[in-house]
């Protein structure tokens, strides 16, 4: 994770700005700690929340530091094209919007992985932002 800069406070949101790019490797070890943590997979397949695991592990990269007390309020998921052991994805979180709802400050997160020019899942993160 990166700790340079101020703490990421919801003025500092822009909708539409990039937060963020983070390469994910699908490689030997990565398969290795899903399979110790998870059981055994189909041989020539990942499993999807492999994928939602690389979305979670790249907006976690994409800024920091984050105050403490935030609320991961809800997720939405769209799957692409399927992915295959060996393969190399690159990740790439923005702020999609931000608004007061009352008197909390929610922040909407676009996450998408892609190898290559094929998209293999997009997200949306939904957050009550603390400060």
């Amino acid at each position: 994770m990166t700790d340079a800069g101020p703490l990421w406070d919801f003025d500092r949101f822009q909708p539409g700005e990039t937060l963020g790019r983070h390469a994910v490797a699908l490689d030997d070890a990565r398969l290795a700690d899903w399979q110790a943590i998870y059981g055994a997979r189909t041989e020539g397949s990942l499993p999807s929340g492999m994928l939602v695991a690389a979305m979670m592990e790249a907006y976690l990269e994409a800024f920091s530091p984050r105050p403490p007390g935030n609320i991961h309020a809800a997720q939405t998921l769209a799957f692409g094209d399927p992915v295959q052991p060996g393969d190399r994805l690159d990740a790439e979180v923005s702020c999609l919007w931000k608004e007061m709802r009352k008197t909390r400050r929610w922040v909407g997160f676009g996450v998408v992985l892609r190898k290559g020019d094929r998209q293999v899942l997009a997200g949306e993160i939904r957050t009550i932002w603390a400060r």
